[in-house]
């Protein structure tokens, strides 16, 4: 009877502890809710009396201008790649220049309508030189590509004589002079070309070339 006793104020015992536990959860949580409803009520009281006043929220974005963004300007990928086939087509590696260069002691050459003298007066500084194409370092295509685009961009600039270095072909492999044979082939193929000779040894000599090119007119290309 006794261990029945004790067994049952152990029970009472046990429920009064988790009343009490339950009562101080109840009693923290109560606690919670009222300062959640404070600070709900601080924030309302705080927007009403802005709103009394006439004050306007500011947006984050309100005032700013937002300028949309450039895009890039479209590259005609495909139109270069027209233009330097038919580059490629236009001037051959294979044209044979040898009847058409003058026969003196220097390379010299000019179109079938210009004066005997022309390479002369090239030579000798007649016009001065205005710009200078150095295609050291590049390949065959490349300079290929490199020395139209230059003689286009200085007819248009007005210039009438330039430079054109090819060098010695030292630095090539087999030390062969690539450029040195298919630059005046190149040459003789484009009509803006009225004559070209070996620039004097002062001027890099066999490595380098005047070129005197026709006026620029814009109606013709």
């Amino acid at each position: 009877m006794a261990k029945n006793e004790e067994s049952f104020s152990k029970l009472l015992a046990l429920r009064d502890t988790l009343k009490t536990e339950r009562e101080l959860r109840e009693k923290r949580e109560a606690i919670e809710r009222a300062k959640a409803a404070e600070e709900q009520k601080r924030v309302h009281e705080f927007e009403d009396a802005m709103n009394e006043l006439g004050v306007t929220r500011i947006e984050a974005h309100r005032g700013r201008v937002i300028h949309p963004s450039e895009k890039p300007v479209p590259f005609p990928r495909q139109k270069q790649l027209d233009e330097e086939a038919a580059l490629r087509d236009s001037l051959s590696d294979e044209f044979g220049i040898d009847h058409l260069l003058d026969s003196d002691e220097k390379l010299s050459y000019r179109s079938k309508n210009m004066s005997p003298d022309i390479p002369r007066k090239l030579r000798s500084g007649a016009w001065s030189i205005k710009g200078t194409l150095d295609l050291h370092g590049y390949t065959s295509e490349e300079a290929r590509l490199l020395l139209v685009n230059f003689l286009e961009e200085q007819r248009k600039q007005g210039h009438r004589a330039v430079r054109v270095i090819h060098g010695q072909g030292y630095g090539s492999i087999g030390h062969k002079p690539v450029l040195k044979e298919k630059v005046p082939v190149w040459l003789v193929q484009r009509k803006e070309v009225l004559s070209f000779v070996q620039a004097p040894e002062h001027d890099g000599g066999a490595g380098v070339l005047y070129v005197l090119l026709a006026p620029y007119k814009p109606k013709e290309l």
